[in-house]
């Protein structure tokens, strides 16, 4: 299985690079989209959006993200996601 990665905008990326990250090089983040849809808890990894808490993929594109921001609201994002809707 595949997973969605969804490339953080520039100007939120160069945010992130100066944000502290995990000891595993993830960061913990919510994501703003431009028709105003917070997703509160994600995890950003080397420029992409990685992982949505409550969702087996990423359930946006790039397209669709104005921001996103380090916001440190950990969970456990490794879990197994077969019950979360796509």
């Amino acid at each position: 299985m595949s997973r969605r990665l969804i490339p953080v905008p520039p100007e939120s990326d160069n945010k992130l690079k100066q944000a502290k990250q995990t000891d595993l090089g993830y960061q913990f983040v919510s994501v703003r989209l431009k028709n105003g849809k917070l997703f509160e808890q994600a995890v950003a990894s080397e420029g992409h959006i990685i992982q949505v808490k409550g969702y087996k993929d990423v359930p946006f594109s790039a397209e669709d993200v104005e921001s996103v921001t380090v916001t440190g609201k950990r969970w456990n994002f490794r879990r197994k996601r077969q019950d979360l809707p796509s």
